[in-house]
């Protein structure tokens, strides 16, 4: 009876292991790829542009613009804290400074996200700083990703968050062509044309000037308006599994024109910048962590459950086949009787004589 119930035993639990690893990766899908409670990212991206001498707005002449001017925009992207939801409240702080290191920007965007989708959600509300020793200000409403995408990125178009116009847009998958310190990458790109900056609380600066004519390299005295119009090329590289974007190139161009295409547009800001090499290394090491923290989850545990779970159901299986072998457990056919004694037969030779 105590070898039936050890079988029995062995069994259930192998057949339980078994289907615990089938059913583990399913389960742990949503702790596993969760924003954690003390993410930190920091990224900066480099390059040159052109630039407006916000010194020449006062100064008799046309507005000046300084070309290939060395520039750099540091941001730190961090968990703050959670709701009481258990949602991330995440602070991004972003800093543009010149190769002379005179500020150009700076601004502060606190979101609230779903630390499993990394989407926004309605509360508590967004808000932007910008500058950052400003006011904060509540935000639209967001939709999409913006510092990262979501796990097991699919290779398909999806909504993304431009933080400059605070408008959602459509971050276009393009290709697989890339490699990252051996990590294959999807590239995305999103564009944004010709925005108006009029009223976005985005907007770091006046995005409605009057100035002399003379002041916008036109001809006359009257005082003309021109509006602050924004586009944007920006292209990412992500890593599939955990969503993280290890490179990004942005090609920023904002200008004070009477309307968009205007030829005698002046420029504010433009130039190309993209992430550090020491970023990208830092960015794809960060993945590359993440991605055996998945496949740990997904892939190596569910397997040794899985392996233990079998050798215990095989183990079952042979002492069960055992005890059944055993002799004198029953439930067998007997055997042939054994032969008489030797000494109780009669002797041929002493019978015949």
């Amino acid at each position: 009876m105590t070898r039936k119930i050890l079988v029995s035993a062995l069994a259930v639990l192998g057949v339980l292991l078994v289907a615990a690893a089938v059913l583990a990766p399913g389960q742990l899908r949503d702790s596993a790829v969760r924003v954690p409670g003390d993410f930190t990212q920091e990224t900066v991206l480099a390059g040159t542009a052109s630039l407006l001498d916000r010194s020449s707005v006062m100064v008799p002449g046309p507005l000046k613009v300084e070309q290939g001017t060395e520039i750099r925009i540091d941001t730190t992207t961090a968990a703050e804290s959670r709701t009481e939801a258990d949602d991330l409240v995440v602070r991004t702080e972003a800093k543009g400074v010149t190769g002379a290191g005179t500020e150009f920007h700076s601004a502060i965007d606190v979101v609230t996200v779903d630390p499993g989708t990394r989407i926004a959600v309605a509360a508590p509300e967004s808000t932007m700083q910008a500058p950052a020793a400003a006011t904060a200000k509540p935000t639209p409403a967001r939709t999409g990703t913006y510092w990262t995408f979501p796990a097991d990125t699919a290779r398909a178009d999806l909504p993304y968050f431009d933080t400059a116009t605070l408008t959602p847009v459509t971050a276009r998958y393009l290709d697989a062509d890339r490699e990252i310190e051996g990590q294959q990458v999807l590239h995305f790109r999103f564009e944004v044309r010709d925005y108006d900056m009029a009223g976005s609380p985005a907007n770091s600066q006046p995005a409605r000037l009057p100035l002399p004519a003379a002041k916008w390299g036109l001809a006359g005295d009257e005082v003309l308006t021109m509006n602050l119009y924004y586009t944007l090329v920006q292209d990412m590289w992500v890593e599939p599994e955990t969503g993280s974007v290890l490179d990004t190139v942005v090609q920023p161009t904002s200008y004070f024109a009477a309307a968009p295409g205007d030829p005698n547009q002046v420029v504010v800001y433009a130039g190309e910048l993209r992430f550090t090499p020491e970023t990208v290394t830092a960015l794809a090491r960060s993945a590359q962590d993440g991605r055996d923290s998945l496949r740990l989850v997904f892939v190596y545990v569910p397997i040794g459950i899985a392996v233990v779970g079998g050798l215990l159901v095989l183990l079952a299986a042979y002492l069960a086949v055992r005890g059944r072998r055993r002799p004198g457990t029953g439930g067998g056919t007997a055997g042939p009787a054994p032969a008489a004694a030797t000494e109780d037969r009669p002797d041929p030779v002493t019978t015949g004589s």
